[in-house]
């Protein structure tokens, strides 16, 4: 029983990565540079149990090492998103906290974060080809650690990771 859970769980992460095509650059001129997805690490922190009654539990969300390995020199930088299947209003933009080893997601369910929408409001949008758009934050950013990902994606295995695009500001 365990080998077929073992193999159901490995053809969901791999059926997850093969439908996952959107992809988002860095526009640095005078090529773009990918930004590199990551996969969400979750750490579950089991509530107190008192007479067989379990409180809730905690998970905390997760990504290794203290910073990205996509810097941006400039408080305001454009980025080219090239989406498939999901809409350019479901992508948010969130600011993690910084650790020594790690950076970590406020708040484990993406509703719950201090989310910056990809629309007008908060971003020049510019059609840039086929499904692909240049957009560039109307406000500087702070300095740190910030994540894209679609707020209507699917979590990924049995804690539900998110697959997230990281960058940090200088």
């Amino acid at each position: 029983m365990k080998a077929k859970t073992i193999i159901i769980s490995l053809a969901a992460a791999f059926a997850a990565t093969v439908t996952h095509a959107q992809t988002i650059y860095l526009d640095n001129r005078p090529s773009p540079v990918q930004i590199e997805s990551q996969l969400t690490q979750s750490e579950l922190k089991p509530g107190w149990k008192i007479v067989d009654i379990q409180l809730k539990s905690k998970i905390n969300r997760y990504l290794w090492g203290a910073k990205s390995r996509q810097y941006c020199d400039t408080p305001r930088p454009s980025f080219i998103v090239d989406t498939d299947s999901l809409l350019l209003s479901d992508l948010v933009l969130i600011r993690l906290k910084t650790r020594r080893e790690y950076r970590s997601i406020p708040k484990p369910n993406v509703h719950d974060n201090k989310c910056i929408f990809v629309d007008l409001n908060n971003f020049r949008i510019e059609a840039s080809g086929d499904e692909a758009f240049r957009i560039t934050p109307l406000n500087d950013l702070q300095p740190g650690e910030y994540i894209f990902t679609w707020i209507t994606a699917r979590p990924i295995g049995e804690l539900g990771d998110w697959t997230v695009f990281p960058f940090t500001v200088k």
